[in-house]
């Protein structure tokens, strides 16, 4: 890594006429001392010449978002297409070649929300396509964003572990989850309702919460971008 790694921060379109994300993905990896990189995945993105710029990244966030592609893991079938949100097949498939891309390169990867459910799909895991249709309720805060809302608990000795000893709680902002993560990764966090919050494996770091939007208001929830450039 250079002294300040440079860290590729995938965005989508939202609304459909803009690439968009976060303020706090860019804040984040700033006050980690990386410089954060913008990198738009939809239909004007060749995946091929993103993956170039990957190239010259030192570590890669899949950020939250709209719903991945029910194809890709589960078929139309199995999913309620009236509670799907934002599907937009191009993102992922630019996304999917970005993350590969990464990864067979040795670079770290950070998912969030929709990029640690996106990291499952690309390991060959599935996803539950509405919690509520499930019959689980609460995971859908929006209105509470900046604020932890409910306790996670983590597989001792894990990174999942590391990243939560000293908060414990996170906020919360889905209406999909990680059913299973796949032969790559492994479950390491859940919520007292058993809804898998956090996934890992080598160089790997899925997070099923949102900590661009809490690290504002308590810089302990930098501890996943702290991670993501550690040497």
């Amino acid at each position: 890594m250079t002294s300040h790694p440079l860290v590729g921060i995938l965005c989508g379109r939202s609304p459909a006429d803009r690439y968009s994300t976060h303020r706090g993905y860019v804040s984040s990896i700033a006050a980690v001392g990386a410089v954060p990189v913008v990198l738009p995945a939809g239909p004007d993105t060749d995946p091929l010449a993103l993956t170039e710029v990957i190239d010259r990244c030192d570590a890669l966030i899949a950020t939250g978002g709209g719903d991945v592609d029910p194809d890709l893991y589960a078929g139309p079938a199995a999913t309620s297409t009236d509670s799907l949100m934002d599907v937009d097949p191009s993102r992922d498939a630019a996304e999917i070649a970005a993350v590969r891309h990464a990864l067979a390169l040795g670079k770290r990867v950070l998912g969030v929300c929709r990029g640690a459910q996106l990291l499952a799909v690309i390991g060959g895991g599935t996803l539950v396509s509405d919690l509520v249709e499930k019959g689980i309720e609460g995971h859908w805060q929006e209105e509470r964003q900046y604020e932890p809302v409910h306790d996670v608990r983590a597989q001792p000795g894990t990174v999942a572990a590391g990243l939560l000893e000293q908060v414990g709680r996170v906020n919360s902002i889905h209406h999909q989850a990680i059913a299973d993560p796949g032969q790559a990764l492994r479950a390491t966090a859940w919520s007292e309702d058993g809804v898998i919050e956090a996934v890992e494996a080598r160089g790997l770091l899925g997070v099923q919460w949102h900590p661009e939007r809490l690290s504002a208001v308590d810089p302990r929830h930098l501890a996943p971008f702290a991670w993501l450039v550690r040497r």
